[in-house]
């Protein structure tokens, strides 16, 4: 029997599917609650929490006892080859951001594209103590709402932009509607690179509330290429955006370029491609 022959006589397995639409319903939404699940996908509350604790024992996804929100696990679909070039980004990027660390009270983070959003590949919240939940925005913060993203959005290759733009208008999430509307987006490059930083959206949609943190992102740069962005993090009631652009804009900026330096030096290329 052709393997054409044995593809058109076998059935599909349905249970299968609903598990891969809900797996790829978090993946795109980054941090989702059992009730937005059941909207987006169809699939009855009693099912989902079925397929959902299999998805958590597999280890493909991860709920945040803070706002009961399954997000995608932070190593999950990673290929070897990407999986390294993050880990070697991170180490190479640590002595910067230490240094950083040293002089800016509030947590830095260190974040890369992963698809349609952006990842985390480690921060030092914990011990600053910041009063922030970052693992129930799933490690992945979105791309048109944090600074990260934002950032990484305004400083990135028109063209990858472009692609980045098309891939969100075609969600179903509405925080990423921002992307249906091209007049914001250019104003928002014009503004982040007339600043040289970018802050996160500070509208109340986003799911890092202006009442819990505000944060700012500045690139790191690789010829004309983003390989990923450092975030700084602070509380609203404590600090002001301009006190903390202020304080510590400059630091931040010496940061990404020290690091920005060190990659080009250890002959750091580009990421491996992703299915993402």
């Amino acid at each position: 029997m052709s393997d054409t022959m044995g593809t058109q006589s076998v059935k599909s397995i349905d249970a299968l599917r609903r598990g891969l639409d809900v797996m790829l319903a978090i993946q795109r939404s980054s941090a989702v609650t059992l009730q937005e699940l059941h909207r987006q996908t169809g699939v009855s509350k009693a099912t989902l929490l079925r397929i959902l604790k299999t998805l958590q024992q597999a280890g493909w996804v991860e709920r945040s006892e803070h706002d009961k929100r399954y997000v995608p696990a932070s190593a999950t679909g990673q290929s070897e080859p990407v999986a390294a070039w993050r880990t070697r980004l991170s180490a190479l990027a640590a002595p910067a951001r230490a240094t950083l660390q040293r002089l800016v009270p509030w947590p830095i983070d260190l974040g890369v594209r992963d698809g349609t959003a952006m990842l985390i590949l480690d921060t030092d919240r914990p011990r600053n103590g910041l009063a922030v939940n970052y693992r129930a925005l799933g490690f992945r913060p979105p791309m048109l709402l944090s600074s990260l993203g934002r950032c990484y959005l305004s400083f990135c290759p028109e063209e990858e932009r472009r692609e980045i733009l098309a891939a969100l208008a075609r969600s179903p999430n509405d925080f990423d509607r921002g992307a249906r509307r091209p007049e914001n987006i250019r104003r928002m490059v014009a503004h982040a690179r007339d600043l040289g930083y970018v802050a996160r959206d500070p509208t109340s949609t986003s799911l890092d509330s202006p009442d819990r943190f505000g944060a700012v992102s500045v690139p790191l740069r690789q010829e004309d290429r983003v390989v990923g962005c450092l975030s700084c993090a602070w509380l609203p009631a404590v600090k002001g955006e301009r006190e903390i652009v202020s304080a510590h804009l400059a630091d931040m900026q010496q940061a990404a370029q020290s690091i920005e330096r060190k990659l080009a030096q250890a002959g750091f290329g580009p990421p491996p491609p992703t299915n993402a």
